[in-house]
């Protein structure tokens, strides 16, 4: 099964676009990233195959990302866990995403 994907580049130039134009906030654009991984990981490793899934995290607007597919994922029924060895210190990946959600996160 065939992904379509973006560049670095132009994944942050439509990020930026998006923003620009205040239709979106980039925790908007993270949870809809996130939500769009935890889709691919659904179509692509079903329930069947395993609920098991290993999430790694960094502390950049990826990482928040990753978060947000976690917890997106626990909703579907799979069993993330989440590497994270270094914590982002922005507010917005501190609301506790980690410890509300369900799931492990660990670092280091």
């Amino acid at each position: 099964m065939a992904i379509k994907t973006l560049g670095a580049k132009a994944a942050a130039a439509l990020d930026q676009e998006l923003m620009s134009t205040g239709a979106f906030s980039i925790d908007q654009l993270m949870e809809l990233a996130g939500l769009a991984v935890s889709q691919a990981v659904y179509r692509l490793q079903p329930l069947e195959s395993g609920r098991r899934i290993l999430v790694a995290c960094g502390p950049g607007n990826n990482g928040g990302d990753g978060l947000v597919a976690a917890r997106h994922l626990r909703q579907y029924g799979y069993s993330p866990s989440v590497f994270y060895p270094k914590r982002s210190k922005n507010d917005l990946y501190q609301v506790g995403l980690p410890r509300k959600s369900g799931f492990h996160c660990s670092s280091p």
